[in-house]
């Protein structure tokens, strides 16, 4: 019987995003948002970045399949470990085959990401925002500095099954109660990197780093308000996006300033929390004016 669950969940995959192409199955009206992290380190040091969720449907996902593209002249990758909400249940209800429920593959160029429970209790499924991942590796000891691995949200590079045809075109959000009952939410990825430091940088560092401290005064005062720049530097733009998402994901590092706080609330609902996020994404992709931005 376990076994039939297990396997039930990982076929859901499957399922879900044939019926996605189909364009059958339910949507959230809101994208599941992916937030990868971003790192500075020299040659031959170890790094360490999360890929946090947020916007994450109080229904919960029991069916996660995505990958991240690196670039493998500038990183390795040693590592990938499960987050605080992928604690759901779901590994004791799944008994003797509680550990297939999650997978990593790195295939030198791409990270496999896969997890999925054919538990269908919602209350097993991941219902939070929060870290769903961190992965670990090494910059390579032959990287230059100002080399970048951009750490980009794909969709996994698979062919086509049961077609071998063709190439995988989803990056699969789902949950599932059943063969017909499945809900498919889209993903907004927001890319992260590692980038290859040295003793320049930071000395230039040290140098913005005066910079920011003297204009963070001014971030604090509340006039003047720009809705949508959560980070204070007078323009509206993904950066924002991914300082907003680290700070509702609840990331201790993405303090908003004073003025920050006022920016962030895009809804206008007298509180920072994913409303704002989606709000921002959503005029980020041109589906809404500049003007719908700090209205309720």
């Amino acid at each position: 019987m376990k076994k039939m669950k297990i396997v039930s969940g990982l076929m859901a995959m499957a399922m879900s995003a044939s019926v996605l192409t189909a364009g059958l199955s339910a949507s959230a009206a809101d994208p599941v948002t992916v937030t990868i992290g971003k790192e500075t380190k020299n040659p031959g040091e170890t790094f360490s970045v999360t890929v946090d969720l947020a916007s994450v449907p109080s229904a919960g996902l029991s069916t996660i399949d995505f990958a991240i593209n690196y670039d493998d002249a500038v990183i390795d990758i040693t590592g990938v470990e499960l987050g605080s909400i992928a604690n759901t249940g779901a590994k004791a209800a799944e008994g003797d085959l509680g550990d297939t429920l999650f997978e990593w593959k790195d295939t030198g160029k791409q990270i496999v990401i896969v997890w999925a429970t054919g538990s269908t209790d919602s209350s097993n499924w991941i219902s939070k925002d929060g870290t769903l991942l961190t992965i670990s590796g090494k910059v390579d000891s032959t990287a230059k500095a100002g080399d970048v691995s951009k750490l980009q949200g794909v969709a996994v590079n698979r062919a086509k099954y049961p077609k071998a045809s063709g190439e995988n075109a989803d990056i699969i959000f789902s949950g599932v109660k059943s063969k017909t009952d499945i809900t498919d939410y889209s993903a907004l990825m927001i890319d992260g990197e590692v980038a290859v430091g040295s003793a320049v940088t930071t000395t230039t560092t040290t140098t913005t780093t005066t910079t920011t401290t003297s204009t963070h005064s001014t971030d604090d005062d509340p006039s003047d308000l720009l809705y949508g720049d959560v980070n204070c530097d007078n323009a509206v733009d993904v950066k924002d996006a991914v300082y907003l998402a680290r700070n509702v994901g609840g990331d201790a590092t993405a303090v908003l300033s004073a003025k920050g706080e006022k920016n962030a609330d895009v809804a206008k609902n007298d509180k920072i929390d994913p409303n704002d996020l989606s709000k921002l994404l959503r005029f980020l992709a041109r589906l809404i004016p500049n003007t719908d931005l700090g209205k309720a």
